[in-house]
């Protein structure tokens, strides 16, 4: 039985489509003047916490922020892709640390690093200032002497430039690990790859799903092994461990335990071996793993 619609039938159906889709043109441009008042009355939110809440220092909370991540993407329903609530909430994110002063980030942009500036965007958004430097150290020093708010480097390895969690051991400095990049760990075509964590001179703030690091300093002997064994006993539980050799009889290891560490931790006091007393160099949210 032939289907085809005869001319005057098309002739009729054609003014009918084009109708609806006015109509649905005309609630999508009313559900857009609705979004954008409620972004303006956001924003005016912002103005006031920024005038009245005492927030002082580095305005970055990225702790809050993946808690509110979480919570979006866990009530998110329909045909819209999650990373698009992450992309807008993060534009956001940007957009009020805007309103508060701004901030900027100072970058380590080395060969080993070389996605790092990538990475950066991705996350803080293209209106936020990026300063670049050849290696992590410069990068630390723009953040101590307050010309950025936030360092991104290169994860812990044994290249130099996975060395510079060292320089936050011990009681010299004020910055901290705050956070790690990517947060949406499911890496579309064409986004940078690689990770990155951000240093700060805060400590990081709890987002209710976090991972800690503690810096130990211990004989050059020890293994990967005993040090997971002192830790789990002393009442943590260990992931990834780093170690930096320092001399020919000490290395110091970078431990990742589940869980934010506070300096007055009596778990810190409980680990076996150590040379020197533990460091606690921040922590950061859990990126979020939607293959997990």
């Amino acid at each position: 039985m032939s289907t085809n619609l005869s001319p005057a039938a098309t002739a009729q159906s054609a003014p009918n489509a084009t109708g609806i889709l006015a109509q649905l043109r005309a609630e999508l441009d009313a559900l857009d003047d609705r979004l954008h008042d409620l972004l303006m009355e956001r924003a005016t939110i912002i103005e006031r916490v920024a005038r009245e809440a005492g927030k002082t220092g580095t305005k970055i909370r990225p702790g809050r922020e993946a808690s509110m991540l979480r919570r979006l993407l866990a009530r998110h329903r329909g045909s819209l892709p999650p990373q698009t609530i992450l992309r807008f909430w993060r534009e956001m994110f940007a957009g009020a640390l805007i309103i508060e002063g701004g901030q900027t980030i100072a970058v380590s942009n080395s060969d080993e690093a070389a996605e790092l500036p990538a990475l950066a965007r991705e996350h803080f958004g293209p209106l936020t200032p990026l300063r670049r430097h050849q290696n992590p150290t410069q990068a630390l020093a723009d953040v101590e002497r307050g010309a950025a708010q936030v360092a991104v480097l290169p994860p812990p390895g044994d290249a130099p430039d996975g060395t510079w969690w060292t320089a936050l051991t011990g009681s010299g400095t004020q910055l901290s690990v705050i956070g790690k990049l990517p947060f949406w760990t499911k890496r579309a075509e064409g986004t940078p790859s690689g990770e990155a964590y951000l240093v700060a001179a805060m400590r990081p703030d709890p987002s209710g799903a976090d991972r800690g690091l503690i810096a130990l300093e211990l004989s050059a002997d020890i293994s990967r092994t005993r040090i997971t064994a002192n830790l789990t006993t002393a009442g943590f539980v260990p992931g990834s461990i780093w170690l930096h050799r320092i001399s020919d009889t000490d290395v110091v290891a970078l431990v990742e335990v589940d869980g934010l560490v506070e300096d007055n931790d009596k778990r810190l006091h409980a680990i076996a071996g150590l040379q020197a007393p533990a460091s606690v160099i921040g922590g950061f949210a859990i990126p979020l793993d939607p293959a997990g």
